[in-house]
Parts: structure tokens; sequence; C-alpha cells
């Protein structure tokens, strides 16, 4: 995983660099990359839908900036994102987040491996509270029987996570960030803005398959967050529903698509995707990847590929 996609800063921050400076050195890149775009303040705040004040605060270095949006200001400014964090604090970490020594092989994301899916590396206790929450739903999970199927005491429940809220919120977090972190290494695959939403769609459709618990979860559990941690895991979906707006966008740029209709194109293609963990079962009668293929044919349909 390059970064991880919750707050700067993350594993990828030198230690000896002070969360201050972090913000600080990150705002005035900011700022530096939105003056030499031509943009004003306001204008790049409209288009982020925030307020000039907040995006102020981000260039002072008042406000740390989360990771996707981040990204989404590398979009509006025609930069990729990771140049936006100055080189000096930056290294590549050593694991993805949700990884550990024996972390799935396919984090690393080789070519093509993006489309690999091993066990979730959930440690013991996310995995039990994850099974838990399927089953009866978060308000009907109770620790006793987390901590029964994580083979624990309660207590020894207490000692790694505070709250049912705080493993909820951890499931979610680290459900996005493997999630967008598998996006981006599809589409740095494609080669024309065709073949990266059809990446792009495949890569969404396998993980919502594959990882089908974590999306169910997802989609029936946001109402139980709190609000804070509602409005930073609402802020990685917003990402991952702009990356598939970004990749119609390209393709109508390119003259490759021919909708008129673009955001609803691509908000139909992300609920598509992601309503397939709520009816797949591994007893039927497709596979992940044809029904992957499907609806990368269902999706180029959406956005009226113009085929030669």
């Amino acid at each position: 995983m390059v970064i991880a996609l919750l707050e700067i800063p993350c594993s990828a921050i030198l230690n000896t660099v002070t969360e201050f400076e972090n913000a600080v050195l990150i705002g005035a890149s900011i700022r530096q990359a939105r003056r030499h775009s031509g943009l004003s303040l306001r204008e790049l705040a409209r288009r982020l839908d925030v307020s000039p004040a907040t995006l102020s605060a981000v260039e002072t270095g008042k406000t740390r900036v989360s990771v996707d949006r981040l990204a989404a200001i590398g979009g509006i400014l025609g930069v990729r994102f990771d140049a936006l964090l100055p080189a000096a604090i930056v290294r590549p970490p050593e694991q993805p987040r949700w990884g550990g020594d024996d972390a799935d092989p396919d984090a690393h994301f080789r070519p093509n491996e993006w489309r690999r899916f091993g066990p979730s590396s959930f440690d013991p206790v996310l995995a039990a509270a994850l099974a838990e929450m399927v089953k009866t739903g978060y308000h009907g999970a109770a620790m006793r029987e987390i901590a029964k199927r994580a083979q624990m005491s309660v207590p020894g429940l207490y000692h790694h996570y505070s709250s049912k809220q705080q493993m909820l919120a951890e499931i979610l977090d680290l459900t996005m960030a493997e999630l967008n972190t598998r996006s981006l290494a599809a589409i740095e695959e494609g080669e024309s803005p065709d073949e990266r939403l059809a990446f792009l769609v495949e890569c969404v459709t396998l993980f919502h398959i594959y990882r089908r618990d974590q999306g169910f979860l997802g989609a029936s559990e946001m109402r139980s967050l709190t609000a804070e941690n509602r409005l930073r895991i609402t802020e990685s979906r917003n990402y991952q529903q702009w990356l598939m707006t970004k990749q119609v966008d390209d393709g109508i740029a390119a003259g490759v698509f021919e909708t008129d209709r673009p955001r609803q194109a691509a908000r139909a293609i992300v609920v598509m995707c992601v309503s397939v963990a709520q009816w797949y079962r591994p007893s039927g009668p497709q596979t992940p990847e044809e029904i992957a293929r499907d609806y990368v044919r269902f999706a180029l349909d959406l956005v009226r590929l113009q085929r030669p």
C-alpha cells in the first residue's frame, strides 16, 4: 500500500517530523500547486465542496488533511496526490496497514495482483467482530459473543479495543483503505480511458465478492457510526466515487465515451458493483471473474463506449 487512506501523518511519515510540521509542509505544497494551476482558494474550495475557511486552515497548516481529500485536491489541480507530499517527509511504508509479516502478498500489487484475494488479515478481534456484526447486526452484536469468537475473555477484548464502536470504525477504515489502494493499482495498469474504467469496475466488483462481509457491513451499518467516524469513512467512500467519475470524465474528454450524463452513469456503475456483496453466493452459477466481466460490459454500455 502506498499510503494508508486515513489521516496524515501515517506510517509513511518519518518519525523525526512532528505532526505540526507535516501539516505546515503539506499545506504549503497544496497552496503552491493551487497557485501554479491558476485557481483561487475560493474556487478550489467550491470544487472540493468545503468552505474557503476550511481550505485556508489546511493551506496554513492549522488543519490536517486526509489522504483521500488530498487525492481529490490532486485530481482538481492535475497532479498526483503523492506529489503534494513534500519529499523530505515521505518514505514508502514497509507493510500495508491491513497486513503484518504474513500479510496477503497481493498487498504489494505487482502487475495484475490487485485481482488476487487471500484471506483478510484482520486481527482475531476484528475478524470476530466482523463475523458477529454480519450475523446479528451492529446493535445485536454482544461483546461476550465477540470475545467467544476471538477465543479470549471479555476483559482481554477490551485490552485491544475500547468499544464496539471502535471495532466497527476500524473494520470500515481498513476496508476502504484496501479498496481504494486496489482501485488505484487497477487504474494504474490501464493504458486507455476505457481500459482504466474497465479495470476499476473489475476491481470494485471483485472486491465486493471476495470481501463481501466487509461490503455488506459497510452498506448496512454506516448509520451505526458516530458522527466523527461516519464523516471520515464517508470521505473515503466519496473518494471511491470520485475515482469512478474521473474515469468516465476522462473517457468523454478523449472522445471514447458518449454518455451525456456522466455523473449519473458513474453513480450507477458504483451502485451496481457494490451491490454484488448483497446477493453473491459462492454456490451460484457464475464465478466472481465471470460476474466481473459481465459488469465491465454493462459499465461500458452505460457510458456508451464507441467501439471500432
